[in-house]
């Protein structure tokens, strides 16, 4: 989930709730793999991002927001999960890394992918 708050002079705060970051930063200090949903901080950067492009009437940083945040969602629609997206995906507990869903770097690259695509698709 991100929040996403502006006041009345044109502040904006944009921040992602992640309850499990800690956990899964404690199990990758030890060398193990985890599969955190980068979802929620990607939107809450490309929403400062898009507040940063309209106080600058930066049209370039604006296209880069929108672009990132539709290639996570064709990324999902691709059937690219983290585990807690398989979860609700395939509506089942017992997901299988590898077969059922990613870890986090791995999603990542899968993002990453499809926004190249995109991008290049918008500066031919």
């Amino acid at each position: 989930m991100t929040s996403v708050c502006v006041n009345e002079d044109g502040v904006m705060e944009a921040e992602a709730a992640h309850g499990t970051v800690t956990r899964h930063y404690r199990v990758w200090q030890k060398g193990g793999a985890t599969s955190t949903n980068p979802i929620a901080s990607i939107y809450a950067w490309t929403r400062g991002l898009e507040h940063r492009a309209k106080l600058d009437g930066n049209e370039e940083l604006k296209k880069f927001s929108h672009c990132l945040e539709a290639a996570v969602i064709r990324t999902v629609e691709a059937g690219h999960f983290t585990k807690d997206l398989a979860m609700l995906a395939l509506n089942k507990n017992d997901v299988k890394v590898g077969k059922d869903y990613k870890n986090t770097e791995e999603f990542m690259d899968e993002i990453d992918k499809q926004f190249q695509k995109d991008w290049a698709k918008i500066h031919v």
